[in-house]
């Protein structure tokens, strides 16, 4: 390929979030220069940073759907890999999920169904009635009717999670490049040219067989820098207050949940491995892509409410800080978007990533790697790190 003084990658990761970050790790298992090209300061610093943690057990996603494999192949990939090969804080934790009318109590039965069918064993899930919901956790609200018990649920720290797995991903071989962010991609005879410019303006040109458009809010004007129009993206914005260490013990190792509307998983109770509750998030649709991560006092005050539902002891003003995350909704599916351009194969789409995208990041990490093996010959590294001691992330430049 010639491309004077730039450098040349067989692969270019738009977007250090937990997604390209996984997908870094994966294809650092194989003889193959990997670059990630993140244009904030830090990794996880958009949707990763507004997660809540939580690893899902896997009965929530539509079957059939793209989201609800990979959710389940995801969560046992951290069990059987993840957990045992990265040292990243994780907790296992079940989930509990209520319903407070007749009506709820059927939509129960609809997502313990949802779990048999996506693949879940039948002893990962068990409806409780009143009386066991309550001797669960005792401070629930005593008007709760029944209850979802899931045992195949976790909680982690999505941002030291990408940091962990980019920390793998160098040591490895890959090159992170931070304050990089893509402002064209000119197509070659044999690959792309990616542009990109820092807060000083200045301009780095980086060539690569092979990119993966893990861009998150942005993936479709990535897409569009190539005159991909294959799908489009909206943001729907979450919110959740952090309640203080006081308030831990009002609940046990449960992760509450409300019955889950059209608009995501439902609001959440739940212990933090800090040692904090988080509740949320809202859900708030139309929100532009710049503004995904800020937060409104209107939905501040809607939390506490929907929290006090859930356990009405709670002490909500006990909140220390407030945090925005924004999930990326495929307008055309509904669905995460994994698959090559139509304009040009070398170049792979993983977008429309909403919940469960965290739970699903170690296998959307594989299916990304085998969509590259479809086109190209990978040889496996026999020197692959597993495990690996904490390193600084820097910037790298050109000459590195």
């Amino acid at each position: 390929m010639k491309v004077p003084e730039s450098p040349v990658f067989d692969v270019i990761i738009i977007g250090a979030g937990v997604i390209g970050a996984a997908i870094a790790r994966e294809l650092s298992k194989y003889n193959l220069q990997v670059a990630i090209l993140e244009r904030n300061l830090q990794v996880a610093q958009e949707t990763s940073a507004g997660n809540s943690g939580v690893i899902h057990g896997g009965f929530d996603p539509t079957p059939g759907t793209l989201s609800a494999k990979l959710n389940l192949l995801g969560r046992r990939i951290y069990e059987n890999e993840w957990f045992i090969e990265l040292n990243f804080p994780h907790k296992k934790v079940d989930s509990l999920v209520l319903a407070f009318n007749n009506s709820e109590e059927s939509e129960l039965k609809t997502l313990h169904n949802q779990g048999i069918t996506n693949g879940l064993k039948t002893d990962e899930m068990e409806i409780l009635d009143h009386e066991q919901c309550l001797e669960l956790e005792p401070n629930l609200n005593s008007q709760v009717v029944a209850g979802l018990l899931c045992t195949s649920s976790y909680i982690v720290d999505p941002v030291c999670l990408t940091n962990k797995l980019v920390e793998s991903a160098i040591l490895n071989g890959v090159k992170l490049f931070l304050e990089a962010k893509v402002e064209k991609i000119t197509k070659l005879a044999d690959g792309f040219l990616v542009h990109t410019i820092d807060h000083h303006s200045q301009s780095v040109g980086y060539g690569a067989k092979f990119i993966i458009n893990a861009a998150g809010h942005y993936a479709d004007v990535v897409a569009a820098m190539i005159q991909d129009k294959d799908f489009t993206l909206k943001a729907r914005r979450g919110q959740y207050r952090v309640i203080e260490k006081t308030e831990r013990d009002i609940i046990n190792d449960h992760i509450l949940f409300m019955v889950p509307t059209i608009h995501g998983k439902g609001v959440i109770v739940a212990p933090m491995l800090d040692g904090h509750l988080l509740v949320g998030p809202t859900a708030e649709e139309g929100i532009a892509k710049e503004d995904a991560r800020l937060i409104s006092m209107e939905q501040f005050e809607q939390i506490g409410v929907i929290a006090k539902r859930v356990v009405p002891s709670l002490r909500v003003e006990k909140t220390c800080s407030m945090f925005s995350g924004s999930r990326s909704i495929c307008v055309e599916t509904n669905d995460f978007w994994i698959a090559a351009s139509s304009k040009d194969q070398r170049f792979i789409h993983v977008a429309g990533i909403s919940s469960p995208g965290l739970s699903a990041a170690p296998a959307i990490a594989h299916g990304v790697v085998g969509l590259i093996k479809g086109q190209t010959e990978l040889v496996a590294k026999l020197d692959f790190v597993k495990e690996q001691a904490p390193i600084t992330l820097s910037v790298s430049t050109s000459d590195n």
